[in-house]
């Protein structure tokens, strides 16, 4: 029997299920996490997201997140005018992606009434020798157009060097496209606009060209490319940005592990990217996400596990 302590804390943490979305590019690697999913084309999982075209839902309960959020906004810390600001997601290439670019705030707002998409990438899994695009090579807008209009794509994008367990922070500006075989944890802001640049010259089920968007994302690209932020394999990640922060965490079975919220934060998102474990007293399982709220001051873990912790 739980007591009223752990009744309390389990008020505080969450559980939410993820929106899955069905991509071009993707496959059945989700399984991989536990996730339950039958239509072999799904690319992503929308972990912890009060987006309409991607909601997420408590956990059991048929409560979408963004309505418990608007709910207990006392509790995030937020006010009334304030939109839940993150999103995360696990991707699963089968193909490549899209070439893409996208906005920041000023520009979103302008043009979508929406947040800006700065966005960072946990690899949690990818093929020997595996590469992404990340940026671009041209020095100024004249190369950059002329790379564009001529399809010299090989000369005009940049691709970096992977492996498991790195982490790639993807300003607003930055040009940058996942390859096949590839899965990342992806942490942004709650926005879904996507610029396409280039798409492999794919058509849709129809048969007809895939969208792009050259003018969008000409004037949103950064010329000359800005610097790469990559960290290679870390145990202890730690990044922190001016739009959010992730840290990451390993816990054993030997020994309570504990992380403490030594910055006060109100409210807090976890994600099990590896392993199982016990947090506070409740069950978690490889893929699980939860969001931990109301002053919530310390996780007290239990179990072989990775777990990745997000927050502003």
């Amino acid at each position: 029997m739980t007591n009223e302590k752990d009744n309390k804390i389990m008020n505080k943490i969450i559980k939410l299920s993820p929106f899955f979305s069905e991509r071009i590019w993707g496959g059945e690697r989700l399984k991989e996490f536990g996730f339950d999913i039958s239509n072999n084309k799904i690319g992503e999982a929308w972990l912890i997201s009060t987006l309409e075209n991607g909601m997420s839902y408590l956990k059991k309960q048929n409560i979408s997140f963004k309505d418990f959020f608007e709910a207990n906004r006392e509790k995030f810390g937020l006010t009334n005018n304030e939109e839940f600001p993150l999103l995360t997601k696990i991707i699963t290439a089968n193909d490549y992606l899209s070439v893409q670019v996208h906005p920041n705030d000023e520009y979103a707002k302008v043009h979508h009434n929406s947040l800006g998409k700065p966005e960072s990438w946990y690899i949690l899994d990818c093929p020997e020798n595996a590469k992404l695009i990340y940026g671009h090579n041209a020095k100024t807008v004249e190369e950059f157009e002329e790379c564009v209009s001529k399809g010299s794509w090989k000369k005009l994008l940049k691709e970096v060097e992977i492996k498991k367990g790195d982490f790639l922070y993807v300003e607003p500006g930055k040009i940058h496209a996942i390859t096949p075989g590839v899965i990342v944890y992806e942490l942004q802001k709650s926005s879904d606009i996507t610029y396409r640049l280039y798409d492999y010259d794919r058509v849709d089920d129809k048969g007809n060209p895939r969208e792009l968007h050259i003018k969008e994302s000409l004037a949103n690209v950064s010329i000359p490319d800005t610097q790469d932020i990559i960290i290679r394999i870390s145990n202890n990640l730690k990044f922190n940005c001016e739009f959010f922060s992730i840290e990451k965490i390993k816990s054993n079975s030997n020994q309570k592990t504990i992380w403490t919220n030594s910055k006060n934060i109100k409210w807090f998102q976890i994600t099990i990217i590896e392993g199982n474990c016990i947090i506070n007293n409740i069950d978690f399982k490889i893929g699980e996400s939860a969001v931990c709220i109301d002053n919530l001051d310390q996780l007290e873990i239990l179990g072989d596990a990775e777990i990745l912790i997000a927050w502003l």
